[in-house]
């Protein structure tokens, strides 16, 4: 009898150990399962940052963010240096950037671009979408030099020399006096040294302080 329970014993606790064995590898899972889990956790954390961060650029990227909020404030600067490039025409026109508009229900507001020409001479604001050929050529130069004039003051970077293609096409005699003197205003607010631009009225080449020539084979100056 004491062998038989001997025995009976010995399957117990082989058994038992079987169990115990059985039962450390399930724990050992399960330890690995919740550090799995942990890592998990921390990998969907990190995803969902970088969700957040790039649906934060795409805000700042897209019309209404940063775009908008540089327009916004360098509009009124821009402006400011066209109007005053503008006196050299006695101050006739000014300009206001618009980048909003009201809606069709007007009671809201949309996100637009326009630019508006203020003339005192007829007290009527208008888009520069309809302005005369003549009148358009000096205003949109004004307001290119402008943008030229912020950008070279926002990058702090020294530009001396400006290079343009004729525009005074368009322009009767008087006016294109005055769009040459407007060349002048730019270089002194501007900061800039020279200006070399293209015209074939005569007037105007008088008013230059240097002709470059190009004739065939050379280069003359004067």
């Amino acid at each position: 009898k004491t062998e038989e329970e001997l025995s009976a014993s010995r399957r117990i606790i082989n058994n038992l150990t079987i169990m115990l064995g059985v039962s450390k590898n399930r724990l050992e899972e399960v330890e690995k399962a919740k550090n799995n889990l942990k890592e998990t956790k921390e990998k969907l954390t990190q995803m969902e940052n970088e969700i957040s961060d790039w649906a934060l650029l795409e805000k700042a990227f897209s019309n209404d963010g940063i775009i908008a909020l540089e327009i916004d404030d360098a509009g009124p600067q821009i402006s400011a240096i066209a109007n005053e490039l503008l006196k050299v025409f006695g101050g006739r026109f000014s300009i206001r950037f618009d980048t909003q508009a009201a809606k069709a229900d007007g009671r809201s507001l949309k996100e637009t671009f326009d630019i508006t020409i203020f003339d005192a001479e007829t007290n009527e604001a208008k888009s520069i979408k309809r302005l005369s050929g003549g009148e358009k050529t000096w205003i949109e130069d004004a307001i290119t030099k402008a943008i030229c004039i912020y950008n070279k003051n926002a990058s702090g970077k020294e530009f001396k020399t400006i290079f343009t293609d004729e525009k005074d096409g368009a322009l009767d005699a008087e006016k294109k006096r005055e769009f040459f003197l407007m060349k002048r205003k730019v270089l002194e607010i501007g900061g800039y040294d020279v200006e070399f631009c293209i015209t074939q009225t005569p007037e105007l080449v008088e008013m230059a302080d240097t002709v470059i020539t190009l004739e065939k084979g050379s280069i003359k100056t004067n």
